[in-house]
């Protein structure tokens, strides 16, 4: 596995975006660039499809969309909430409705988006494992283990300028 330093929030929102273009990680510098390769000469999409160089981010599908909702809904226990969110997915324009009704809770519009980062984060790092990556925190501080105790912690954490 090659260490390379990534914002991982930024990686999950590339996901989801739905901007024109594709997300292209940079595997020299760990940045991310969005680019049409429409737009581009011939010599920049040679490069662009070096694989060594840059990795393609996928897009979810609307049916990736819709899995994740309902992968939500699953798990949320609003007995408000709930029906009414069911009942979007099942309208004419389910993402749209889903996400307007959303705006009725905001408490459970928070959990949903809680919930879509730390999935969509879970499904970047299946594709740098894929690609034989490993994620370093942006702000190159390694996330102690659980286990460390509470006294080693602080004198650690006050070490790295927390």
């Amino acid at each position: 596995m090659r260490p390379l330093t990534l914002d991982l929030d930024l990686l999950a929102a590339a996901l989801d975006s739905r901007e024109r273009g594709t997300h292209f990680l940079d595997l020299a510098s760990g940045a991310l660039r969005l680019l049409d390769p429409d737009d581009l000469s011939l010599e920049e999409r040679e490069e662009l499809e070096d694989p060594e160089r840059y990795l393609p981010l996928p897009r979810l599908t609307q049916d990736d969309r819709l899995e994740l909702r309902e992968a939500f809904l699953h798990q949320l226990r609003h007995p408000h909430a709930q029906p009414l969110l069911r009942a979007a997915l099942e309208s004419r324009r389910p993402i749209r409705t889903f996400d307007y009704e959303l705006e009725l809770f905001p408490s459970v519009r928070e959990a949903w988006q809680a919930f879509a980062l730390s999935r969509l984060k879970e499904e970047v790092l299946v594709l740098l494992d894929e690609a034989g990556l490993e994620a370093l925190p942006a702000d190159g501080r390694m996330p102690l283990p659980d286990d460390v105790p509470e006294g080693i912690r602080r004198r650690l954490e006050k070490g790295q300028g927390h």
